[in-house]
């Protein structure tokens, strides 16, 4: 049993590390921070959790020995606590932003802060198990942002397939439940400011474009610019994003579709739908489910992706994660023993 720390244990991903692991047949959770709950039995949130053990202050899990420590903690936090943990011979698996992009000169604009973490930033690797030739783990992973997972895996199959044209640009539409902002108290995230309402925020700034141009880019072999604009729903979780790619000469709906299905013929946990995907199915689950079509009126590519934003856009995927660290086969603890796929 590989001995497992949680910090930000009490935040929306961490409970769902807690729910996940705690079902975990090869992990043993040991410690689980939270400043907000300490001394509070992790059941008391987590009714299914299988072991009495409780909520302790950050300090205090971060003293305690363990294997691998899984980060759902603010970029900031992650940025001085990864390097910190890799140090004493952990692995990390960090579900903030702080190690996502490549350049360490991006992170002024698109987080807000100056990365000093070189050396962990060289060693980090960026963790979508479905992305083509992903790399093995190593110590230190980045697990990818919910938008960026859902839009990437969109996308990627038609770049790999040279069905989009070059220097095409392509519009991404994402939409997502409120835990996707996280716990923190907003008064734009009160029930009376989201009820019955829509609307776009972050526009031009999102810290998930780059993440996904980079991505993208490293698919296709050549710069990837998107355009994202990500709006808020009223419902608590679920996301989809909505793909719009210029299709090249010669793109045809057979064309589309064989793309789809080569790219993820292997992946236990994409699901290639007949039928515009539905959020509300996939809630709890470690499933994207993915459909495009191609519209020769326009000749463009559609493409659309829908997740649970804090399983697989979070800490479902941080467990997949997990298992290839653990040279586990993907789907352990994420689905029943002996589940093949429908595909």
């Amino acid at each position: 049993m590989a001995a497992v720390l949680i910090f930000g244990a009490s935040g929306y991903s961490g409970l769902e590390l807690l729910r996940l692991l705690g079902a975990h047949p090869e992990v043993e959770v040991v410690g689980a921070s939270s400043d907000k709950y300490a001394g509070e039995p992790v059941r008391r949130r987590v009714p299914s959790f299988p072991r009495e053990l409780k909520f302790q202050p950050h300090e205090a899990v971060e003293a305690l020995s363990g294997e691998i420590a899984f980060l759902a903690t603010p970029a900031r936090t992650s940025l001085a606590l990864a390097p910190r943990l890799l140090a004493r011979g952990l692995r990390v698996i960090d579900l903030s932003g702080a190690f996502r992009l490549q350049d360490p000169a991006a992170y002024p604009t698109w987080y807000g802060f100056a990365h000093d973490a070189g050396p962990a930033l060289a060693e980090a690797v960026y963790g979508l198990p479905e992305l083509p030739s992903a790399p093995p783990p190593g110590r230190l992973v980045a697990n990818p942002g919910c938008y960026a997972t859902a839009a990437i895996m969109a996308v990627a199959p038609f770049l790999s397939a040279g069905l989009v044209p070059p220097g095409a640009p392509i519009f991404l539409d994402g939409k997502s439940g409120t835990t996707g902002a996280g716990r923190t108290l907003d008064e734009g995230l009160l029930h009376a400011e989201v009820d019955a309402n829509l609307r776009p925020y972050r526009l031009l700034q999102h810290q998930h474009t780059p993440e996904i141009e980079q991505a993208l880019s490293q698919v296709a072999g050549r710069p990837i610019t998107v355009s994202f604009s990500a709006h808020l729903i009223p419902m608590r979780r679920g996301l989809m994003v909505s793909a719009y790619l210029p299709a090249a000469p010669g793109t045809t709906e057979e064309k589309v579709q064989v793309a789809l299905q080569n790219a993820y013929r292997a992946h236990p946990f994409v699901r290639i739908s007949e039928r515009p995907p539905e959020t509300g199915t996939l809630t709890g689950s470690n499933f994207v489910e993915l459909h495009a079509r191609y519209d020769p009126r326009v000749q463009a590519v559609l493409a659309f992706a829908a997740i649970d934003n804090l399983v697989k856009g979070a800490a479902g995927q941080a467990v997949q994660n997990l298992n290839r660290m653990l040279n586990l086969p993907e789907t352990t603890g994420l689905l029943p023993e002996g589940w093949v796929t429908g595909r």
